[in-house]
């Protein structure tokens, strides 16, 4: 277990040193979310040391760290700093069956959490190939409810309505009516809205300026988010107004038996698309009880290899039953 904490932490020190060779670029310096990152990294690095400290009664002493190095190519260097976050994110949850205190577990958790939402800001704002040329034409043969000929990670194409050059108010709304009627059963016809907002982040750089479109009705809450860069709808996130349990949350396996059911019936011509990332679970936990599980699934290719790169994560609310969130990379 000590082991643990001391290349927990060295992970730690080396996700600094390539945030900072990141941020000594002129072409990052307008990401505020890596700032972010690092701030949010140094406390965690104290946390785990108070954490060893705590569990062992003793000063937790790094001796020297494993190199690693700076490639040349920044999508790659992205790529170094998602592995390195779910490097972490593993040696938490190791640290997790290993710790029998309540205290210390809910720690855990908390770091869980931060890098788990390390990864998807990364994972949102990493560089892309993608041509513009091309963003609006790629395959939409999904069948989804026997209604909408949707693919999923594609489905910003479609013959509904022409798209414009530059992404505008009324695409976005109406791309967000769309989406949240395909996953969350939201009929934007019958169901009356009671407000909405629109909102734009990192406005000041093309290629991570992203759009988020906020829909509140009675009974529920929306948000979706649009990359500008791509025009794809990355992430999705549902929540109920009233806080209505089941009357105990349901386990993992009950978790992964939903999700599954729900994915089977939403995108049921792709569905043996998806396989499910066994090494990879976050469980989100307030006062001993795990109010949530987000797995994560990667796609087949067309001739039916893994697809490690792409990809999404999918949380579940184990007291209401709720699908929350959908992250596409």
């Amino acid at each position: 277990m000590k082991n643990i904490f001391f290349t927990l932490v060295q992970k730690c020190i080396c996700l600094d040193f390539l945030i900072n060779a990141f941020m000594n670029l002129n072409y990052y310096k307008s990401l505020n979310f890596l700032t972010n990152i690092k701030n949010e990294n140094l406390r965690n690095i104290k946390f785990l040391c108070y954490l060893y400290e705590y569990s062992f009664n003793d000063n937790l002493i790094i001796d020297n760290i494993d190199s690693f190095k700076i490639s040349k190519c920044t999508e790659e260097n992205f790529d170094e700093l998602l592995q390195i976050n779910l490097s972490i994110l593993s040696d938490l949850n190791a640290l997790k069956k290993l710790t029998p205190d309540t205290y210390a577990l809910n720690l855990l958790n908390a770091l869980t959490y931060s890098y788990f939402n390390f990864i998807s800001s990364i994972q949102y704002f990493s560089p892309s190939s993608v041509s513009r040329s091309s963003i609006y034409n790629e395959d939409t043969s999904l069948k989804i409810n026997s209604h909408n000929n949707i693919r999923l990670f594609n489905f910003i194409d479609d013959s509904t309505f022409e798209h414009p050059t530059q992404l505008d108010f009324d695409f976005i709304r109406q791309k967000t009516l769309e989406s949240i009627n395909i996953f969350f059963d939201f009929d934007y016809n019958t169901d009356n809205i009671i407000d909405e907002y629109y909102e734009v982040f990192f406005e000041n750089n093309d290629k991570y300026k992203f759009h988020q479109y906020f829909i509140k009705t009675k009974n529920k809450i929306f948000k979706v988010r649009i990359s500008n860069f791509t025009g794809k709808i990355f992430y999705l996130y549902q929540s109920l107004q009233y806080d209505i349990k089941s009357s105990a949350p349901i386990n993992k396996d009950e978790s992964k038996n939903l999700i599954n059911k729900y994915l089977n019936e939403k995108f049921e011509s792709e569905f043996d698309n998806f396989t499910l990332d066994k090494d990879y679970i976050n469980t989100t936990t307030y006062n001993t009880i795990t109010e949530s599980y987000t797995f994560k699934y990667n796609y087949k290719d067309n001739v039916g290899k893994v697809d490690f790169n792409k990809g999404f994560y999918i949380t579940i609310n184990t007291l209401n039953l709720n699908i929350e969130e959908i992250s596409l990379f």
